[in-house]
């Protein structure tokens, strides 16, 4: 079986193919059952030694990004790395004006006495954090980047930030809640917007709090901070805990806008005990746009509407970076998964089709799957197919699932 997982045997030659057409004929090819398969890419990756440890690396690379711009990012490679063990990775996002360099040292002392984690601090220049999918390509970018070059565990894998890098962070984790195993932002927030009609009947919401369902927080916040309201903050505050969120809140009386070195030992101890699951059993999608339709093993595979808003995304010096079409209302769905009954229960707004992908870790292949979806109850069979295996891996090799059904929110 190890063949097929040869850099040119067909599993990897289908996992970095592009079209689908070329992708279907690879499919023929591969010999070995789903559970041959699976079994391998579970097995971690084969990582090079080191060129350097005990060290910080500086790298250059260009952002996937129609910009195509060139960005920066420091990391600090621990002293002992060895690359036959897996390794957590810290992503830390600096704040205006900053850099990945500078921002390093709020973290380094800590990491480095940790002596079991990489810290990547990736510097965003004029482009920032932002919205824009250029901010995102910063992140997204400079970890695919480290994660293919040293024997990261992918399910360890835990983001943060401050002031602008605290939004970021919060942020970024909303909008990709299935890529990490936690999330601790410092002086900063969610996407706080106003809706409604005119200024009477206009509110003040938190948005993507939902998408952190199958994601822990660790929020710190200084109550006198004079950079993110603190009103603002209690009413996110108290979404999370209308949504019942896995989420440490921890909020300075006399704080401010700032790091709060303090933290650095209890958040490293709070990561010691969080991993990423691909199987959660509360997961939501919060979202007005069609890139961002999937949480671990929930997707909107079919929206109401058309996008009619369109939105523009601007650096820090107001210049602008792109525009994107959005939904005017935003799109909804939650799942609940009782392993135990073998039952999905679902709950979606502004959506004509949910996808659902099943493990048989999550519920019994050889019995009916029930999957309620606003109050509609169904049966499904779940069957194992190696294709939906192999485009699980092309997303995430962290997060494999063995079977998809279709479900129509009536």
């Amino acid at each position: 079986m190890l063949l097929l997982l040869l850099q040119d045997g067909p599993v990897e030659r289908y996992l970095s193919e592009r079209d689908a057409g070329a992708r279907s004929r690879i499919l023929g090819e591969i010999k070995g059952t789903v559970a041959d398969v699976e079994a391998e890419l579970r097995k971690p990756a084969k990582r090079g030694p080191a060129e350097i440890s005990g060290q910080i690396v500086r790298r250059k690379i260009k952002a996937n990004h129609e910009k195509g711009a060139e960005f920066e990012y420091v990391l600090w490679v621990p002293t002992e790395y060895r690359p036959d063990k897996p390794w957590r990775l810290i992503v830390s996002l600096h704040g205006q004006n900053g850099n990945g360099p500078d921002f390093m040292k709020n973290w380094l002392p800590d990491v480095q006495k940790a002596g079991d984690t990489f810290l990547l601090c990736p510097s965003a220049g004029r482009g920032g954090w932002g919205h824009s999918l250029l901010g995102y390509h910063y992140v997204l970018d400079s970890m695919r980047d480290v994660l293919a070059t040293y024997s990261v565990d992918p399910d360890l894998v835990y983001i943060d930030g401050a002031s602008m890098g605290g939004n970021g962070s919060f942020q970024f984790a909303c909008v990709y809640p299935d890529l990490f195993a936690g999330a601790a932002p410092r002086s900063g927030g969610p996407v706080f917007r106003y809706t409604g009609g005119d200024k009477k009947e206009k509110v003040l919401v938190a948005e993507g709090l939902e998408n952190l369902l199958g994601t822990p927080l660790y929020w710190t916040v200084g109550a006198k901070d004079p950079e993110v309201a603190n009103a603002w903050v209690h009413l996110a505050k108290e979404k999370i805990d209308s949504l019942r969120l896995d989420c440490v809140f921890q909020e300075y009386p006399n704080g401010g806008h700032e790091w709060f070195p303090q933290e650095n030992a209890k958040i490293l101890a709070w990561m010691g005990t969080k991993r990423r699951s691909a199987y959660p059993p509360r997961v939501g999608i919060e979202t007005n746009e069609r890139i961002f339709n999937r949480s671990f093993w929930l997707e909107v595979s079919d929206f109401k509407g058309k996008e009619i808003i369109k939105r523009g995304y601007m650096d820090l010096d107001k210049k602008p970076i792109e525009e994107r079409l959005v939904f005017q209302e935003e799109i909804r769905a939650r799942g609940d998964l009782s392993t135990e009954t073998n039952e999905i229960k679902l709950l979606a707004t502004g959506a004509r089709e949910l996808r659902v992908y099943l493990h048989e870790r999550m519920v019994d292949f050889t019995k009916p799957v029930s999957i309620t979806i606003n109050g509609s109850r169904a049966t499904y069979t779940a069957k194992a197919s190696l294709e939906t295996l192999l485009e699980s891996a092309r997303r995430d090799r962290g997060l494999l699932y063995t079977a998809a059904v279709k479900v129509k929110v009536p």
